[in-house]
């Protein structure tokens, strides 16, 4: 999940300021853009950017963060701006977010020194994202960004957010490697055969810079060209470029959120929105197969329905 910044004139902003943080605590995204509509500027912060930028002002501005329901939001009024302009040109500062600083430096130069002229409200983007098709990865991170982003990578992976998760090390990873879902399942029977402990890497998500050279070597053991052409060149070819942490990306993981959750995508003009999918049982005397009990004949009657009539009717 990534971040909007919105910066918004100080009458507009100090007009709106009430309803704004409001709507912080208990208002949903539709309304909450809608009041910031009106803004100068808008930069997007990457998943681990706004994360590290929340923690370390957590103090200093009204914010509302909520990991479970993927909302993220903080206002800045004009009057508290400086201390935020303060903070992100901090010259150790901006060296530290250096390796993870894409949106924040703009922002950083865009947003005025030593005034009030302007406030800056952040919310989170729409959920459009996580109706993007979910693939088999392995994520490379370089060891600077893994030391930065690896705490919340940690509480997504612990919270089970595996979308969450793997859109944060997608937004800061030096590459990756793609597999189809065949490619998928000869990957983790090859390891099983051959090299069994890296099972157990696949499953813990994320590994260390510490351990990449023992799992380097053993994922060379399955790069079978014949099977895994991509992961064989990556391996021959960029590999060696740094220490990297692995975060091994599992589709059928994210999908477990919708398949089977009783949620269905509404067709809108709007941003994505999701409803419960309502269960109906067939009525006395008709048949509908995707009703039926999973691994039901779709022939049978479902317990306590007399079926009547015969196949003519």
């Amino acid at each position: 999940m990534r971040v909007h910044a919105y910066q918004l004139q100080k009458e507009a902003y100090e007009e709106l300021e009430s309803q704004i943080l409001q709507q912080l605590r208990e208002g949903d995204h539709d309304q909450l853009r809608h009041l910031v509509g009106d803004h100068e500027l808008d930069v997007e912060l990457l998943s681990g950017e706004w994360r590290l930028l929340f923690e370390a002002v957590e103090e200093d501005f009204y914010q509302v963060n909520d990991v479970g329901r993927r909302i993220a939001r903080m206002a800045v009024s004009p009057a508290e701006l400086s201390a935020l302009v303060n903070f992100l040109r901090d010259p150790q500062r901006k060296e530290s977010l250096l390796p993870v600083a894409f949106g924040l430096a703009e922002l950083t130069d865009a947003l005025p020194a030593d005034c009030d002229l302007v406030g800056v409200v952040f919310v989170e983007e729409t959920d459009d994202w996580l109706w993007a098709p979910p693939a088999n990865e392995i994520v490379a991170i370089r060891p600077e960004v893994y030391t930065l982003i690896e705490p919340h990578l940690r509480a997504l992976l612990g919270a089970e957010d595996w979308a969450a998760a793997a859109r944060l090390a997608s937004d800061h990873s030096e590459g990756s490697v793609e597999f189809s879902s065949e490619q998928w399942r000869v990957l983790m029977r090859h390891a099983g055969e051959r090299v069994p402990e890296l099972l157990s890497v696949f499953d813990g998500r994320l590994s260390t810079p510490a351990d990449y050279t023992s799992i380097i070597e053993a994922l060379a053991q399955v790069a079978d060209p014949r099977f895994q052409p991509s992961l064989d060149a990556w391996i021959r070819v960029h590999s060696q470029v740094a220490q990297y942490s692995l975060y091994f990306r599992d589709a059928a993981l994210e999908r477990q959120e919708f398949d089977g959750s009783g949620l269905i995508r509404i067709n809108s003009p709007g941003p994505a929105t999701t409803q419960p999918l309502p269960n109906i049982l067939p009525a006395p005397g008709e048949r509908h197969a995707a009703g039926m009990p999973p691994g039901a004949d779709p022939g049978e009657t479902l317990p306590g329905v007399t079926h009547q009539g015969n196949d003519n009717d």
